[in-house]
């Protein structure tokens, strides 16, 4: 078969040396230069480059303290990105680029005007959106933010299908569907198995359970045939990806620090210290001493927070040079944490200045270009897979067969995009002519614009007006009153002979 391939490739080249006069050699010979065809290249010669050792994945990181565990966690050990996620602005950050994608429209886009392709589409909404909770799935698939990746692991069983709504489904009323998209922990995962075939692949992960009342302990190996992963920014075969999180993890930290001083220069200088000097001559084991203790003890903070000198000694706090403002470096460390997200300009007005909407406007364009990435990777996950399956490709195959197209799911609209903008110029390219109005569009108007689903019952139709006739002024609406005649000027008065 390649041979043959091989050669009809070959007598096709020959023609066109032939034609376009056969080179640069073409001078020297009168005989058609065959273009040399060669070889294909089924498998690659180079690798991953990953170190993967007994499972866990050689992580490069300079910092030691966040590598693979300790950054997404263990069985009954946070890790530090679970840390950090209870922190108002981290949480902030992180959900402003994971909630405009769950509250998007999701859709399956037929591969062909076919019936049977519009069919297969139809049967993939029913299968995801319908029969399983997409927003827990959402919610789940968008933590590779927080931890750098995220599994699921994909069940599937025969299941009774609507006849009504698929007709053309071959199985008479049964079929194949998803009866689960069941999240895997991060902080679970115990050893990475790499495929031999595609060392970018995962041949299992290797998971460690802890036990509950209704698990038990123990490991469990779950094969890469069955695993939908979402690992982020995956280079080589760094399965556990380089999360979101991660690059916030500096002005976090030092954030922390600064709220615990903060905290202390309140305690210490919010609340006064009462102050006493004993008099002169007055030894630590009189009678008055120990009334001064007991007086001054009723008026502190804490039962040691007051001070008792001896006749003589003084006491003054002292600082440590120039005073920091450590309330600006919290706000600096919060502008970083959303300046990682794309999301600097959600802060604006909210540190005591004045807030700008056109700003913020302009702003929000990186933010969105995010946006658009993530709901790429997202849909292109799903629909290709990345170890080696496609969960639409295998929903489908099973239900319709080889020869029906493949749907692909994708993004209709994101909550974050501004129409207000946008629906104008599709009014005035339909003013134009350029756009004709259809029921397809009517529907993704209505769609994305929350508005109730066209109903052709009880559509009302627009009332036309006649044709203008040239000279003629247009005929008023029924319900609108006859406009009143102009009023003439009088005609002068003819004087009497």
């Amino acid at each position: 078969m390649l041979e043959s391939i091989r050669a009809s490739v070959a007598s096709a080249a020959a023609v066109v040396w032939a034609v376009f006069g056969g080179g640069p050699k073409a001078a020297a010979s009168s005989s058609p230069q065959v273009l040399a065809i060669p070889p294909p290249r089924p498998r690659p010669r180079g690798g991953a480059g990953t170190l993967i050792s007994a499972g866990s994945i050689d992580d490069t990181d300079e910092n030691a303290d966040v590598r693979n565990e300790r950054w997404y966690g263990s069985p009954g050990v946070a890790g530090w990105a679970q840390k950090m996620e209870r922190d108002a602005h981290v949480r902030q950050s992180l959900s402003a680029r994971s909630a405009p994608l769950r509250g998007a429209l999701w859709d399956f886009e037929a591969a062909s005007e076919a019936p049977a392709d519009v069919e297969a589409a139809a049967f993939a909404r029913w299968a995801f959106f319908e029969r399983l909770s997409w927003d827990r799935f959402m919610r789940d698939a968008l933590r590779f933010h927080r931890d750098g990746f995220s599994l699921f692991e994909l069940t599937d069983d025969t299941a009774a299908i609507p006849t009504d709504r698929f007709p053309l489904h071959p199985g008479r009323g049964t079929g194949v569907v998803y009866t689960g998209l069941h999240h895997r922990p991060a902080w679970t995962v115990y050893r990475w198995a790499q495929s031999t075939s595609d060392p970018t692949q995962l041949a299992s992960v290797e998971q460690r359970l802890q036990g509950t009342d209704g698990e038990k302990p123990g490991f469990v190996s779950i094969p890469g045939g069955a695993l939908l992963r979402f690992t982020q920014e995956q280079e080589g075969a760094n399965f556990a990806g380089f999360s979101t999180a991660r690059s916030a993890y500096g002005p976090w930290k030092i954030k922390r620090l600064l709220l615990v001083l903060d905290a202390i220069r309140h305690e210490r200088m919010g609340v006064a210290t009462p102050e006493l000097t004993l008099p002169e001559g007055v030894e630590a084991n009189d009678e008055e001493v120990i009334a001064a203790r007991s007086i001054l003890a009723e008026m502190r903070s804490n039962e040691k927070g007051y001070i008792l000198l001896p006749h003589g000694y003084e006491f003054k706090w002292a600082s440590g040079g120039e005073s920091t403002n450590i309330g600006e470096a919290i706000e600096r460390c919060n502008r970083d944490i959303a300046f990682n997200t794309g999301t600097g300009f959600m802060l604006l007005g909210l540190t005591g200045g004045t807030g700008s909407y056109a700003l913020a406007q302009s702003q929000d364009g990186q933010y969105q270009v995010s946006l658009e990435g993530d709901a790429k990777f997202v849909c292109d996950t799903i629909n290709l897979g990345s170890d080696g399956w496609s969960p639409v490709e295998r929903l489908i195959r099973l239900n319709y067969g080889a020869k029906v197209g493949l749907p692909r799911i994708c993004v209709r609209n994101m909550p974050t995009r501004n129409w207000e903008k946008l629906l104008p110029v599709v009014k005035d390219l339909v003013g134009a002519k350029i756009i004709t109005v259809d029921n397809r569009l009517e529907d993704f108007t209505r769609k994305v614009t929350y508005l109730p689903a066209r109903d052709p019952a009880t559509a009302r139709k627009a009332i036309e007006p006649p044709p203008m006739v040239p000279g003629q002024a247009p005929a008023p609406a029924k319900d609108e009153p006859p406009a009143p005649a102009e009023d003439k000027p009088a005609e002068p008065m003819k004087e009497a002979a």
